[in-house]
């Protein structure tokens, strides 16, 4: 055989060992590789599932459990609990804006008994407004954070009768009001805050407050701002679910027609003039033998 073939032969296996030798090693430090990867311990962590903006409450889909490296694991992360689903990890409103896949951490949520939870907590639109109240105006202290009520108010008004010329007038003034009233002056409020706490008390035990922090709308905020100069506010609590604003179509209630007194010496009345015949709404003019009945006004 000639030389040169011999050379390029003995050359060309010297090649496809070295080839063969690389491709093992290449494939060997790769299955080593692989099988390092998966002998690392891994935990779930809580990350966001989509983009989350500030002031945002926390509700299915915002969240999710993802697989993380339990070397690399940092200091705030949530991690998965035994079972527990990603919409119960984590609860309440965004103190900040969270990038889809960005981890989620509890310093990212307002504390409910910060104090810029209660604005996070206001619907848009909405304004917080304070009143004082006490064991007999807010439901012996049964109200709490979340719950809705109605804002009744009682006042003192005095009626000048004196200035009607009218007798009819007066009588009908003074028949509707003594000194006292009362009405609604707002609807369906919902309960922010009972003094400076922000969330339900976790003992369930009734505690009365001294003040109490609605969210009500522009026009309601006024009402109830006035209100509280005018007279007594009292809050009344609404059945759970219970939504529904009643349209007023009754008269006010009155200490006049609260009771039942005057009603009745009214009546009395009437009837003593009646059987006595003296009708004080009349004046007779006599004019020689003529006599003139003459309604008075």
């Amino acid at each position: 055989m000639n030389k040169n073939v011999l050379i390029v032969l003995g050359g060309a296996v010297v090649v496809a060992i070295l080839v063969a030798m690389l491709v093992q090693m290449s494939l060997g430090g790769g299955k080593q590789k692989q099988v390092a990867t998966q002998d690392v311990p891994k935990v779930e962590i809580l990350v966001a599932s989509k983009d989350l903006g500030v002031g945002k409450e926390l509700e299915d889909g915002d969240l999710k459990w993802q697989s993380w490296p339990k070397e690399t694991l940092f200091s705030g992360a949530v991690q998965r609990k035994k079972g527990q689903e990603a919409a119960e990890a984590l609860k309440g409103r965004l103190r900040r804006d969270v990038a889809a896949g960005e981890p989620m951490m509890a310093s990212y949520l307002l504390g409910e008994t910060k104090a810029n939870f209660v604005a996070a907590s206001l619907q848009p639109g909405m304004r917080a407004v304070t009143i004082e109240v006490s064991a007999t105006t807010m439901v012996a202290g049964f109200i709490s954070v979340g719950d809705n009520v109605d804002v009744v108010m009682t006042y003192r008004l005095d009626v000048d009768t004196n200035g009607m010329n009218n007798r009819r007038v007066r009588e009908a003034a003074g028949s509707a009001l003594h000194q006292y009233a009362t009405e609604s002056v707002v609807q369906n409020a919902r309960v922010l805050a009972v003094d400076q706490t922000a969330q339900r008390p976790e003992d369930g035990k009734v505690r009365v407050g001294k003040t109490v922090t609605l969210e009500l709308s522009v026009q309601d905020s006024e009402r109830v701002i006035l209100a509280q100069q005018i007279g007594e506010l009292t809050l009344v609590l609404r059945g759970i679910g219970d939504d529904q604003t009643v349209d007023k179509k009754w008269p006010i209630t009155s200490d006049m027609r609260l009771v039942g007194i005057d009603d009745e010496i009214r009546e009395e009345t009437k009837k003593i003039e009646k059987e006595s015949s003296i009708r004080k709404d009349i004046v007779r003019i006599y004019n020689g033998g003529e006599v003139n009945a003459v309604p008075v006004q």
